[in-house]
């Protein structure tokens, strides 16, 4: 599949998992696949995801939420490169307003565009 550390195109990224390949919770089948984020919106990642108020997002949080299992996380390095940073499962989801605003306050988005934080762990492979 993916090996940690290494970096990744979205088209290669897009090949093994499909989905939008411009989507940061890109979905296959109604699931989310994958998760590539961009440090400036994402500064806690790969152990934080920020959901937006963008509808098809904000609805892409909130399938991921539900879901359960594990997806791959990839961080942005530039322009066409993702490391990836292994296998993430979603452990909690908060929604309240006041919850989510010191995640956005580290963050390139305004308070008012954080809706989700999806804290994540890391799956360890035995």
């Amino acid at each position: 599949m993916f090996e940690k550390g290494k970096s990744y195109t979205r088209e290669e990224i897009h090949a093994v998992v499909g989905g939008n390949k411009h989507s940061y919770l890109p979905r296959k089948k109604g699931k989310v696949v994958a998760a590539c984020l961009r440090p400036d919106l994402n500064p806690d990642a790969p152990h934080v995801i920020l959901c937006n108020s963008c509808p098809p997002e904000r609805a892409a949080g909130e399938q991921l939420a539900r879901q359960g299992g594990v997806i791959p996380v990839f961080l942005k390095e530039n322009t066409s490169s993702w490391k990836f940073q292994g296998l993430f499962r979603v452990v909690e989801s908060e929604t309240h307003p006041e919850a989510c605003a010191p995640y956005a306050a580290r963050s390139a988005w305004t308070k008012g565009q954080i809706k989700q934080v999806l804290k994540l762990e890391q799956q360890v492979k035995f």
